[in-house]
């Protein structure tokens, strides 16, 4: 009997919108096809995570308020306390050192930094050991990341992962909308969720997820800190954190989501130290990329 074999191959695509690689499995090969080429998108038969809460404003800053009063400043994401996945179901993670983003159940979104070399997203638990491995079809990084660059450090760091099967969408896992740039004001109350360190350079990630809430600083005051790495932000990031520190993302929540009113604002891109006075966390700005991720996902956004 003749044997059959399944052949696996790494490929290269490019456009105007940057170079993309990834290993197609006979799954992925599929699923490539019709999201990438054909841009076939099945309607949407699922809910938002904040189409499944309150959809009045005043439901989340009551719960962040209380989450906030309920906080001892010694916890250290940094400062936050323990939460279950279904308070937070569009929260994965990106290998198992970085978090990422549900934003459609076959698409992830996640931090440019965190590299283009894992295989999986882990998804549908609260504790990190618990979560269940999705294959990673391809790695679409924007094209004007450059993790050298010195003018603007951490600028375009974003990252969509394509998935060879979708996640189903339950109480555990469910796909966030994108929030709109008018979000981000200063004040607003930034959810910054993820299995990070507690401490800067703690050495391991927790099991248990956490969530922390900060306010947004405006653009001026964040670039007016007193570290050098704080003056040249760009207007693809904003900055949330309290002035004397206290509670702040930190490693391992690197790619993780930064949500106000329940939609996705922005990803935990960089800090210096973690929660320390004067020195907030910097985070990617989602809704200002809507137009990049439209075009890679197809999805109506």
């Amino acid at each position: 009997m003749p044997s059959i074999f399944v052949t696996l191959f790494v490929f290269v695509t490019s456009s105007v919108y940057g170079n993309y690689t990834g290993l197609l499995t006979p799954g992925c090969v599929t699923s490539y096809h019709r999201m990438f080429i054909t841009r076939r998108v099945p309607p949407r038969n699922y809910q938002y995570f904040h189409e499944t809460r309150s959809s009045d404003p005043v439901h989340f800053y009551e719960e962040n308020m209380e989450t906030t009063r309920n906080v001892k400043l010694k916890w250290r994401i940094v400062g936050g306390r323990q939460i279950s996945i279904t308070d937070i179901p569009y929260q994965v993670m990106y290998g198992r050192y970085c978090g990422g983003t549900l934003i459609a159940p076959e698409w992830v979104i996640t931090a440019a930094h965190c590299r283009s070399t894992e295989n999986y997203v882990y998804a549908g638990s609260t504790y990190r050991s618990q979560t269940l491995p999705f294959k990673i079809c391809a790695h679409f990084i924007h094209p004007l990341w450059n993790s050298t660059e010195k003018v603007h450090f951490h600028d375009f760091d974003y990252q969509l992962l394509l998935l060879e099967t979708p996640i189903p969408v339950t109480s555990k896992s469910r796909p966030i909308a994108i929030g709109s740039i008018e979000d981000i004001v200063s004040g607003a109350m930034v959810s910054v969720s993820g299995w990070g360190h507690t401490r800067y350079k703690q050495g391991r990630m927790e099991d248990v997820l956490r969530r922390v809430f900060v306010p947004v600083i405006s653009f001026e005051v964040c670039q007016s800190q007193p570290n050098q790495n704080y003056r040249t932000i760009s207007p693809r990031m904003f900055c949330a954190g309290f002035p004397n520190g206290t509670k702040d993302s930190c490693q391992g929540d690197s790619g993780g989501p930064a949500v106000i009113n329940g939609k996705l604002v922005g990803l935990v891109s960089f800090g210096v130290g973690c929660a320390v006075p004067d020195q907030p966390g910097v985070y990617t700005n989602i809704p200002i990329m809507r137009e990049w991720i439209r075009y890679i996902t197809a999805l109506p956004l």
